[in-house]
C-alpha cells in the first residue's frame, strides 16, 4: 500500500481532476455517451495504477526482507 503523506503523483491528480469534472457533468444531466465512456476509462486507469501501485510497493517490502534475510544468514555464518 502506498504512503499516504507521499504526494500523489501529477499523472493521477491530472485523472482525478478531469474524473471529478465529469462526474460533476454527469450530476448536471449535461454528459454524452462519449463523456460518459470516458468517465469509466479514467475510472479503470486509476484502479489499474493504484493496484499497480500496490504491487510495486508489496515487491520493494520483498526486495527488503530477502535483503535483511541475506544480511542475517551472513552473520550466522562468520
Amino acid at each position: 500500500m502506498s504512503d499516504p503523506y507521499e504526494p500523489p503523483r501529477p499523472r493521477d491528480d491530472a485523472l482525478e481532476s478531469e474524473l471529478e469534472s465529469l462526474h460533476r457533468q454527469e450530476e448536471e444531466g449535461r454528459t454524452t455517451p462519449k463523456e460518459q465512456r470516458r468517465a469509466k476509462q479514467l475510472e479503470h486507469r486509476l484502479q489499474v495504477d493504484e493496484h499497480g501501485e500496490e504491487e510495486r510497493d508489496r515487491r520493494q517490502e520483498d526486495r527488503e526482507l530477502d535483503r535483511k534475510d541475506d544480511e542475517e544468514r551472513h552473520r550466522h555464518r562468520h
